[in-house]
């Protein structure tokens, strides 16, 4: 006997995959014709068991078996069998001997039932042989059977399921929710619809229990919360499975309030554990949601507009969020840069401007940082801070770095000529160690313009990343041990730990300006920064300011033997000229403010 959930989930894929469409039954007709002509039986049907009735499909013989109440469906016992339930007699059989097919005037007697299973494991209902005398299917025969209710599945998921239906849920999918998408853009105008998208399962969650218990299990999971999903919206909505963890569906005349009132009950309802093998799961709740007219341009776009407010859910752990066109316009922009970053360096829109680094101690600028600037030729000027996140997901990110190295380099050899010993740093993110020739082309490039590997910096985010990026510390060793310098950059903004900086050749600890804006006004930031240099002097690190704005906080700096400073309030990113210009004037007499 199937249990409720189990009974539950069997009646929403015989709803869903709409297998009591007159149209399946006539194309199951010739394998219904085929079984009882290889088994000589006078009656023969393909049949469906839902909630209430057994539904013959597809028969021959028999008229009056179109629709049998489900108390006395023979079929209904065939479902729950694992194998084919054959009955020699059923006027002998007491679950069958007051059956009215037995004792009235069809007088059935001989029935052999194989279940109409599904890859998901489902029985759906069977493909019967009867007769009206006594009689035995043999060993073979009994295959024979198997095989046939075999075809009649593979043909209704054939039928049903190919680029309509999701196989798990047996809901129809993304292509049949873009397809009724379409069809209500161009039927109706008089409605106000929401489009709703739902994540109802962490992905990773999903596919780790499927690597430990399989497939079936984490298939079952999903059917449970498709089967929640429709239980509650179905008396609305269709809902549909539009990827692996994530239904849609389409509310129409919902007010705002509405909307978000029956999500709020869906929230609850979904947030129940539910089971997957012997382990409850806790499903989470992220759905973004989409007001739009029923008109084509806006039907075409919905999906991507309700994904684009899901992604806001999910990202600030949100259980609703709608769509926004800001946030559209915001990730469509991001995503021009990076189409158009290609173009922008073969079109030479990328350029770097240098600022320099002054010696606290000397008061004279002794290095300058190399730093990508982007005027993009319709969007203006594009702040690194914008563009280089961008770029850090993309492939082009490794060459965008190359060019860099290969200007900066460039540039630090041309310096030695009018600035002897000055020095460039350049930023290397975590992508640029993935490319494990790295550290090869820049000693390259120092070798073909002469230029001592010392008179280089290389600048590295602190954190974990280098544990996650294996060729990043042989290749940061091979440099420090030519000579190159490496610095820690925006140190205290996170991870902040002293004990990994050991396992790095570092030599420069940059400490972030998070800590250094406002550092004369609290004495929280005080105490951090003045512990910072004590410790890195300790440890044989050079110490450097980022983000000096103010004449007080530089003075705090240099009280606290702090060894050098960057940021605005000595002097602002300029031209490689200019650079030339300022490192002259402050060799020639130190600026009496340094």
């Amino acid at each position: 006997m199937l249990d409720r959930s189990q009974e539950l989930e069997r009646i929403a894929l015989i709803e869903a995959l709409n297998v009591l469409d007159p149209a399946l039954g006539r194309a199951l007709d010739p394998i219904t014709e085929l079984a009882a002509f290889t088994f000589d039986v006078p009656i023969a049907l393909i049949s469906i068991v839902d909630s209430d009735a057994q539904h013959s499909i597809s028969r021959v013989g028999l008229d009056s078996f179109v629709r049998v109440e489900r108390q006395w469906s023979i079929c209904a016992c065939a479902i729950e069998s694992h194998a084919v339930l054959q009955v020699e007699d059923l006027s002998q059989d007491p679950r069958f001997a007051a059956n009215p097919a037995v004792t009235g005037p069809d007088h059935l007697r001989f029935y052999a039932g194989a279940p109409l299973v599904t890859r998901s494991g489902i029985a759906l209902g069977a493909l019967c042989l009867i007769d009206r005398k006594p009689r035995l299917l043999g060993e073979d025969e009994i295959r024979q059977l198997q095989t046939l209710a075999r075809l009649v599945v593979n043909q209704m998921e054939l039928r049903m399921s190919v680029g309509r239906r999701d196989a798990v849920s047996g809901l129809p999918n993304r292509q049949q929710f873009q397809s009724d998408l379409g069809v209500l853009g161009r039927q109706d105008g008089g409605h106000q619809y929401t489009g709703v998208l739902l994540d109802v399962f962490d992905l990773q969650s999903t596919t780790d229990a499927g690597q430990v218990l399989g497939l079936k299990p984490v298939e079952s999971l999903l059917r449970q919360a498709s089967l929640r999903v429709q239980d509650m919206i179905g008396e609305f909505a269709q809902v549909y499975h539009v990827a692996a963890t994530r239904f849609g569906f389409v509310l129409r005349d919902h007010s705002h309030e509405q909307v978000e009132e029956l999500l709020d009950r869906l929230r609850e309802r979904m947030r129940r554990p539910l089971m997957v093998g012997s382990i409850p799961m806790s499903p989470q709740f992220h759905a973004g949601v989409c007001a739009f007219r029923p008109e084509p341009d806006q039907t075409a776009d919905l999906l991507r507009k309700c994904l684009v407010a899901m992604h806001h859910a999910l990202q600030t752990d949100a259980c609703v969020c709608w769509y926004s066109k800001d946030r559209d316009e915001y990730l469509r922009r991001r995503y021009r840069l990076a189409s158009d970053a290609g173009r922008g360096l073969s079109q030479d829109q990328f350029t770097l401007v240098y600022q320099p680094r002054f010696d606290l101690s000397a008061g004279l600028p002794v290095s300058a940082e190399a730093l990508l600037r982007w005027t993009h030729p319709s969007l203006g000027p594009v702040s690194p801070a914008e563009f280089i996140p961008v770029l850090e997901c993309t492939a082009l990110m490794p060459t965008l770095s190359r060019w860099v190295v290969e200007q900066a380099v460039q540039q630090a050899a041309r310096w030695q000529t009018l600035l002897p010993g000055f020095a460039v740093s350049l930023n290397l993110s975590p992508r640029d160690f993935d490319d494990e020739q790295l550290w090869q082309r820049m000693a390259e490039r120092l070798q073909m313009y002469g230029l001592p590997a010392s008179l280089i910096e290389v600048e590295i985010t602190e954190g974990q990343w280098l544990h996650s990026h294996p060729a990043a510390l042989p290749q940061l060793r091979a440099m420090a041990a030519a000579g190159v310098r490496v610095a820690i950059d925006d140190f205290g903004s996170g991870y902040s730990n002293f004990g990994y900086l050991a396992q790095v050749p570092i030599s420069h600890i940059k400490i972030d300006r998070s800590l250094i804006t406002g550092l004369a006004e609290s004495r929280t930031a005080r105490l951090k920064v003045d512990a910072i240099i004590r410790l890195a002097e300790q440890l044989g690190y050079r110490t450097v300011a980022e983000g000096v704005e103010h004449e007080a906080e530089l003075e705090l700096l240099r009280a606290w033997g702090c060894d050098e400073a960057q940021g605005f309030h000595l002097a602002r990113p300029m031209r490689a000229e200019a650079v030339t210009q300022l490192v002259l004037a402050c060799r020639a007499g130190p600026l009496a403010d340094a």
